[in-house]
This record gives structure tokens, sequence and C-alpha cells, in this order.
């Protein structure tokens, strides 16, 4: 079968028929899931790009030829197969917009693993982006208006991303001409049970913030809107706004008591003294402490003509991190390849004979 985006239904409960066609792709994808003994039987893995709480993911070329792809791991130990069948699903259905990282072909299983394989972004994450003093502001709005047009495609669509952040915003340019957000391991249809955060997290609006276990709240585009403002806070700035937006983070504090006065007064607090009125006035928008009022993320295109008044240096290294993704070599025996070792192929090759991996399999 082929996989299509998913459509917002015009009769009807939205977030139901969502939620339940997400099911039933995932339902009749589980059938395609492709058993291999290894991941070298499909490609030639080159390196690896980055790790996580998540697995790994591998710049790897198709043996059959074509694109050089970045190749997700999951592994099968720790992620249930439908959590996994779940995020390859809504890659796929979304796949069409060019703000999201494109999902490509069919997943497969091997003994450890789950795989699928995604357009590779050369230039990395946005953490390995950012400098000291921020992006400049031509490229703060570029990085912001193809965010934003992205989160509006999913929202539209019934679906809540759930974890906007630098890491998660891949560059194809260094002039960001290009980026698209990746990473749909948390993104849920709207309504969504969703619990807080494991733990402090400064994308995570307030709402989530003061949950306690086992309370959860239906996950709303708002959430996307929250982490949309704190993405921009980050690209101007380099660093976090806050480590947690909740009482009594000293930052957020300041923040939140200066949204909540009334009359405002005419001057925000520092850090936000840096931002012009247009770009201030987004982000009291998007950052709104009530998530009814909060304003969607295409915002951002009705003050992309104004000026933020930003002035990144360009210099230095940024204080979020990341990490820049260049071609390397490829190596065939995977021996400069961190993680993935001569033995845990050969076990992998092993296991995949007792189990009889090498044909098509749920």
């Amino acid at each position: 079968m082929e996989l299509r985006a998913l459509e917002t239904p015009e009769d009807g409960d939205a977030e139901e028929d969502t939620a339940m066609a997400l099911q039933r792709l995932v339902e009749l994808t589980a059938s395609k899931v492709a058993s291999v003994r290894s991941l070298r039987v499909q490609y030639r893995l080159i390196r690896k790009l980055g790790s996580g709480s998540y697995g790994r993911v591998l710049l790897a070329q198709p043996r059959q030829g074509g694109q050089t792809v970045a190749l997700k791991l999951l592994r099968r130990d720790s992620v249930l197969r439908t959590t996994f069948l779940r995020e390859f699903c809504v890659g796929r259905c979304v796949s069409s917009h060019p703000g999201l990282l494109q999902t490509l072909g069919w997943p497969l299983q091997t003994p450890r693993h789950f795989a699928f394989a995604q357009e590779y972004a050369p230039c990395g994450d946005l953490s390995g982006m950012l400098q000291e003093k921020g992006l400049p502001e031509r490229m703060v709005k570029r990085v912001l208006a193809q965010v934003a047009g992205a989160l509006d495609f999913l929202h539209g669509r019934g679906l809540v991303h759930a974890d906007v952040k630098p890491d998660n915003v891949l560059v194809f340019d260094p002039d960001c001409n290009r980026v698209a957000l990746g990473d749909l391991g948390l993104t849920r249809p709207e309504g969504s049970p969703t619990p807080a955060p494991p733990g402090p997290l400064p994308t995570a609006p307030p709402e989530l913030c003061l949950l306690l276990p086992p309370n959860t709240l239906p996950l709303r585009p708002a959430v996307d809107s929250w982490a949309l403002g704190v993405l921009l806070f980050c690209a101007a700035t380099a660093c976090f706004p806050w480590d947690v937006a909740l009482a009594p983070d000293p930052e957020f504090e300041a923040f939140a008591g200066w949204m909540t006065t009334k009359p405002q007064p005419p001057r925000p607090p520092a850090p936000w003294d840096q931002f012009a009125p247009p770009a201030l006035t987004l982000l009291q928008g998007l950052l709104d402490l009530d998530p009814e009022t909060r304003s969607p993320p295409l915002a951002v295109l009705n003050v992309l003509g104004d000026d933020w008044g930003l002035r990144g240096s360009g210099e230095g290294a940024g204080s979020l991190g990341g990490v820049s993704y260049e071609d390397g070599e490829e190596d065939e025996g995977g021996s400069s390849l961190e993680e993935w070792t001569e033995e845990e192929e050969e076990d992998e090759i092993k296991e995949g004979g007792r189990t009889g991996t090498d044909s098509r399999g749920s």
C-alpha cells in the first residue's frame, strides 16, 4: 500500500478520526516491515551521526544505489514495536512538506534493532549552528518561518509535534535556506493524554510543568506554539530563556511577572529587552501563559517584514552545543562506527540465523 498524508476529516470528531486513521496505518504497516539479519544487507554503513535515549542515527548508502540517508535505529529491547511503527507512519504521512524531514522507503528490523531511513541534513541540527550571540536576524527569520509552516501543516492534520527544540531542527545549508523539523517520536494526535515531562525541560509549557503524576492533559497545538517561542529565543541568543517554566526558576518568574503585571511595564526585564517591539509582541503571543489564548505558529508570518532588533555576531561557538555532520568515508567493516562493533554485528547475524529473520515478517 502507499501511505498518504492524514487529512482533516470534514465530518465527525477530527481528533478521534486522526487517532483512528493513524492506528489503521500502524496495523497495515506492521506486515510491511522487512526482517534482515543485518543492516549491512541493504546499506553500506558510513559512520554514526548521533545518538540518544532513542538509539542512534547512522549515515548510510543504500546498496542498490540512491541518495545517502540518515538511518535511524531504535533498540528493540527498549522501544515498543507500535511506538516505532507510529513514528515511521507519521513520518511517511507528512513527508510531502519541505519543512518536515522526509521519511524514506519502508521500515526494517534486525534481531536487535528497528530501523528506517530519513533524508540526510549535511549541516546537522540547529544547536550546531548557534553561536555565542545567536544567529543573524535573517537566518532566525528563515528558521522560524519554516518551522512555523511545518507545525501548521501538522496541526492541520490533527497532529502535535510535542518536541520542538534546536536539536530537532535539521539544517541543509549554512544559510538556513532550508531547515526541516525532525524527530517525530513524540508526535501524537491532538487530544492524546500527555503527562508532565520526566524532568526539567526548558521547552515545555507551564501547563505541562505543573502536572503531577499520574495526571495528564489533552495534547494541544498550543504546546508547539510555546516551544516555537522558546526556539525563537534560542536562535536569537544561543541559550534557553530558563531551565523550566515553573517557579521558583528565577528567569521564568521574572518573565511571568512581567507578562501578568497590569498595566504591563513599558520595558520587559533582561534579557527580553534586547528584542524590538515586533519580535517582542510575537514572543508574548507564542509564550502566552494561558494556552487558550496562545498564538498559533503562523503568527510568525505577520512580523517577518519588521525589524526584530537581533544582532547575531556570527562569531564563536554556541552554548547549546550540537554536532555538525559532514560526509565521511565509508567503512564497510564498521571499525570506525562508535557503538557499532564487529562483535555486535556478529551477534546480529548469529541471532538472525537462529530466528530466521531473512524474510519479510511482522
